[in-house]
């Protein structure tokens, strides 16, 4: 009956052929580009390759002979449970894991004694946070390849160059669903690659066979015998020259990076979602912008919009000595003609008045915005008093134009009244000089009604007594 001590720690250094075999898996581990480590069967650390040391932050003394509990306690219960599955020789699943800003693949396989029994598990840390994923998988499935080739889906061919013939080794039979019984045979290079990606991959090879390039390296599809295509990860090198130089042999693995691909091609698909939906949540933005800065009704800017305009022209006007008038324009007798149409014709009459302000102001560089109720206001940068006094006379005209019958008015039709103040009048000590020239326009409008509506009344033109 053999000792727990040889059934638990079959590399122990006690033992010679164990200590030996601990000393080449050591040498491996400290070579490959992967975290690896072994766990024996209590689920203490054995030892530690300096990568793993690096991503875990812990040394190899610190993590040699203690449990994954001391030295990992943040995926400690997801060792144990991969040991848990190689002890009663289930699968043990690959794993992700993220780590501060890393995101680590962990893979685990069985390790047995010389007995048979499983006596704990290699497990391998791979840091796929971004798209150099494929080279640190293949340097992975390599390494796994010293337990169980077939596992890690890889294959080697060995090519004559001169006589453009290649030799596989029957794994690649298994990886694409062939025959594995199938005896090895030369076969034409590129003979399995997809007729779409032949002309790359030949290309990738003759950068090699010219010099261009020292390795070949090629990506590539190739058909399953159960049907559908794999996507294959090629790596090789010249590996002998004839006495002239020239390239005779060409030595490389083959991989499936199907996976790989396919997030890839999910990674690239969410990509493309994400962008279309920045995209609409971009132009959402725009129209909500847009919303909430126009008057439903007559789609012009709304009081909200005129305010952050006149305040940003003010200040342009005030500190490049630039003039600046401001219109306040009301529709006669509104109210009134609510009460005889009806609100959906007061409706319409907004919008026309709306239209035809918007089309007489919108000649210039000026802008004209629904200020509330029956209300209007036009903005006028580098317009005079006189220049505003002609633009707000054709704005009583264009309104007349419409020609919209008002039973309840003197004139039978619809007019307007128009308020004017100017930049030039205010006070140079004048504070919150936009709300000033709102409010002198303003002023200029009540006298404008109280003359008789339908006419034009500039701030400063008539008496305030």
């Amino acid at each position: 009956m053999p000792s727990s001590k040889s059934r638990n720690s079959p590399f122990d250094t006690q033992n010679e052929r164990g200590g030996d075999r601990l000393l080449q898996i050591e040498a491996v581990y400290d070579k490959v580009p992967v975290g690896l480590c072994y766990l024996n069967r209590d689920g203490i650390f054995v030892t530690v390759n300096d990568q793993l040391s690096r991503m875990l932050g812990v040394s190899s003394d610190h993590a040699a002979g203690r449990s994954v509990e001391d030295v990992v306690p943040d995926h400690a219960a997801l060792l144990r449970a991969s040991l848990v599955a190689a002890l009663k020789e289930k699968p043990i699943p690959d794993h992700k894991m993220q780590r501060g800003t890393e995101t680590l693949m962990i893979s685990a396989a069985p390790v047995t004694n010389d007995l048979g029994e499983v006596a704990g598990i290699s497990v391998a840390y791979t840091n796929i946070t971004n798209m150099t994923q494929i080279s640190e998988r293949l340097a992975e499935i390599e390494q796994r390849t010293t337990y169980a080739l077939e596992s890690a889906g890889q294959w080697i061919w060995d090519m004559n160059i001169a006589t453009n013939r290649v030799w596989r080794s029957p794994q690649y039979r298994t990886l694409l669903g062939l025959d594995p019984a199938s005896p090895a045979a030369e076969n034409v290079a590129w003979d399995i690659v997809h007729p779409d990606d032949k002309a790359r991959t030949i290309e990738a090879f003759e950068d090699v066979v010219s010099g261009r390039k020292p390795h070949f390296e090629a990506v590539y599809r190739v058909q399953r015998g159960s049907g559908g295509e794999a996507w294959i990860l090629s790596r090789g090198k010249i590996v002998e020259y004839g006495p002239d130089g020239s390239p005779l042999r060409l030595l490389a693995t083959s991989v499936d990076i199907s996976s790989q691909k396919q997030i890839e091609e999910e990674l690239s698909l969410t990509v493309r979602l994400r962008m279309e939906l920045e995209r609409k949540l971009l132009e959402a933005n725009r129209k909500l912008k847009k919303l909430s800065e126009s008057d439903h009704l007559t789609s012009l800017p709304n009081r909200r919009k005129f305010s952050r305009l006149l305040k940003r022209e003010y200040e342009r006007a005030r500190d490049d000595g630039q003039p600046l008038a401001l219109l306040m324009i009301d529709i006669d007798y509104f109210k009134a003609y609510n009460d005889v149409y009806g609100h959906l014709a007061g409706d319409r009459c907004l919008v026309q008045v709306g239209r035809v302000l918007s089309k007489v102001i919108g000649k210039g560089t000026g802008v004209v915005a629904r200020f509330g109720g029956e209300e209007f206001a036009a903005l006028l940068p580098g317009a005079s008093v006189d220049e505003a006094a002609d633009i707000a006379a054709t704005l009583l005209e264009a309104v007349t134009g419409l020609q919209l019958d008002h039973e309840d008015v003197p004139a039978g039709r619809t007019s307007v009244s128009i308020g004017i103040s100017a930049l030039a009048q205010l006070p140079p000590s004048t504070q919150d000089g936009a709300d000033a020239l709102v409010n002198l326009a303003d002023r200029a409008l009540y006298e404008a009604k109280r003359a008789g509506r339908g006419r034009v009344r500039v701030w400063g033109s008539f008496s305030t007594d």
